[in-house]
C-alpha cells in the first residue's frame, strides 16, 4: 500500500499542487499587469481628453504631464497614419520611425489596448508601454522598467509560500499515515504468513511422515531379519519403492507450487500447441484409463495456441485426468470441451459422469491436502495437492477456474486460460 502510495498517488498530489501553484502565480502576475495598465490607460484617457480640449493643440501638455505623480513618464502621441506628433523625451519627433509596427500599437489598433515591455529604438532605455486608440490618434504611456516597476509587476510571493508549505505538510501527513497503515499492514501480513507457513509446515510435515515411516519400517524389518523368505522380501522393496515414489511425487508437487507462488516471475512462458499438451497427457496415463475402462472425449474444434508454460499447462490437464481417474469411479467418462473463447481468454469444461463429491467439501477441493476420503486418497498414492496445483497455475495464466457437480452425476470444472 505505501508504495502503491507513493508511486501514484504523491505524484499526482505533486503535479495537482503546482498546477495550482502555476494558476495562481500568472494570475497573479495578470492582477499586477492590469493594475499597471489601468494606471497608464487613465494618463492616455487624461492626455486625450486635454488634447481633444485644446482642438489638437500641444500647448501646454508638457504642464500637465508635469502634475503626473511619476516624473520619469514619457507620453507619446501618434497619428493614425503611424507617425509621432509628439514625444515629452524627444525634442526633435520628426525623425522618428513610423509607430504602426509597435507591438503596443498594433495591439492597440485590434483591441483598442495595448502593452509591451521592450528597448526604445530612440534612446535605448527599457520602457514598459501602454498604449490606447482612440478616434483620431494613439496615446502611449511609458514608464521606465526598472526596478521600481519590475517589482511592481512581480507577483505577491506570500501565496506561493504559503501553498509551498501547505503541500510540504500534506505531503509529510500522508507519508506518516501510508508508513503507519503499511507497518499495520505489513505486520498484519507477516502474522498472516507466519501462520499459514506453520499450518503448511504441518501439513507438509504430516503428509511425509507417513511414506518416510513406512519405508523406515520395512527397511528396518529387512535389516533386523536378514533370513526373511525371499518372496517376502521382495514385497517389503516393492513396499518401500512405492512409498519412495509417493514421496518423491510430493516434493515434487511441493516443488512446484513453491515456484508458483513464490516466483511467478521465473516460470517462462512462450507459444504452446494446446492439443499436443493434451495428447501427451492421454498417452501417459493410457494404461491408467485401460485399468478402470475410463473413456475421455475431447473437443477443440481445431489447433489452440496459447503464451503458456508448457510443464504448468501440461500439470493442470494431467491433475485432472488423475483426479478422475482416482475418485470419479470405473466405467466412467471424462469430456474435455473448449466452450468458447473471447478476445482475452479460451474457456473450457472438464467434466466426468463419476460418482462426484458431497456438495460441502466443493469449496474445499483446491485447498493443499484437502482430501474428501482420506482413507481413500492414501491408498491411491495421491499427494493432495493435484487440484491445489491445477488452481494455482490457472491464476497464473491470468485464468480463473471454479468446480461443481453436474446434475446426474460427476464433477465439472470449469476454467479459463490467456492466450
Amino acid at each position: 500500500m505505501k508504495k502503491l502510495l507513493f508511486k501514484y498517488y504523491i505524484p499526482l498530489f505533486f503535479i495537482f499542487s503546482f498546477a495550482v501553484l502555476a494558476f495562481q502565480y500568472n494570475r497573479e502576475k495578470q492582477y499586477k499587469a492590469d493594475m499597471l495598465n489601468t494606471l497608464l490607460g487613465d494618463t492616455n484617457d487624461m492626455i486625450y481628453n486635454y488634447f481633444e480640449s485644446k482642438n489638437g493643440s500641444l500647448a501646454h501638455i508638457d504642464s500637465l504631464i508635469a502634475i503626473f505623480p511619476h516624473s520619469d513618464i514619457r507620453v507619446t502621441i501618434i497619428d493614425l497614419k503611424g507617425s509621432v506628433v509628439y514625444d515629452n523625451a524627444i525634442q526633435d519627433v520628426m525623425h522618428m520611425e513610423n509607430h504602426l509596427s509597435r507591438k503596443e500599437v498594433k495591439l492597440a489598433l485590434q483591441n483598442g489596448n495595448g502593452s509591451d515591455i521592450r528597448t526604445s529604438h530612440t534612446n535605448q532605455r527599457r520602457y514598459y508601454y501602454h498604449a490606447t486608440k482612440f478616434g483620431n490618434c494613439y496615446v502611449r504611456s511609458s514608464l521606465p522598467y526598472d526596478v521600481n516597476i519590475s517589482s511592481l509587476l512581480r507577483p505577491d510571493n506570500l501565496f506561493l509560500y504559503f501553498w509551498l508549505a501547505l503541500t510540504f505538510i500534506i505531503a509529510a501527513v500522508l507519508f506518516y499515515i501510508s508508513n503507519k497503515f503499511s507497518i499495520k499492514l505489513n505486520r498484519e501480513q507477516i502474522e498472516h504468513d507466519a501462520m499459514v507457513r506453520r499450518r503448511l509446515t504441518h501439513q507438509v510435515a504430516h503428509e511425509l511422515k507417513t511414506p518416510l515411516s513406512s519405508i523406515i519400517g520395512y527397511m528396518e524389518t529387512l535389516h533386523d531379519n536378514p533370513d526373511i523368505a525371499p518372496e517376502r522380501q521382495r514385497f517389503f522393496i516393492e513396499r518401500s519403492h512405492a512409498q519412495a515414489e509417493r514421496l518423491n511425487s510430493l516434493l515434487q508437487d511441493i516443488l512446484m507450487l513453491n515456484q508458483i507462488n513464490e516466483a511467478p516471475q521465473s516460470v517462462q512462458m512462450e507459444p504452446v500447441h494446446l492439443n499436443k499438451v493434451v495428447q501427451t497427457v492421454l498417452d501417459d496415463v493410457e494404461l491408467k484409463l485401460q485399468e478402470k475402462n475410463i473413456e475421455v472425449y475431447t473437443s477443440f474444434g481445431g489447433d489452440i495456441w496459447l503464451k503458456a508454460n508448457t510443464i504448468l499447462l501440461y500439470s493442470i490437464f494431467r491433475n485432472l485426468i488423475d483426479n478422475a481417474i482416482a475418485y470419479a469411479g470405473e466405467n466412467i467418462k471424462i469430456n474435455l470441451t473448449l466452450t468458447g473463447e473471447d478476445a482475452k481468454c479460451y474457456h473450457f469444461a472438464f467434466s466426468d459422469n463419476g460418482i462426484g463429491v458431497a456438495p460441502e467439501h466443493l469449496p474445499f477441493l483446491f485447498d493443499r491436502f484437502y482430501r474428501v476420503d482420506k482413507g481413500r486418497s492414501r491408498k491411491t498414492g495421491g499427494t493432495g495437492l493435484g487440484l491445489s496445483i491445477v488452481k494455482n497455475a490457472v491464476e497464473l495464466h491470468r485464468g480463473t477456474i471454479t468446480v461443481k457437480n453436474k446434475n446426474g452425476g460427476g464433477l465439472e470444472f470449469i476454467f479459463s486460460l490467456h492466450k
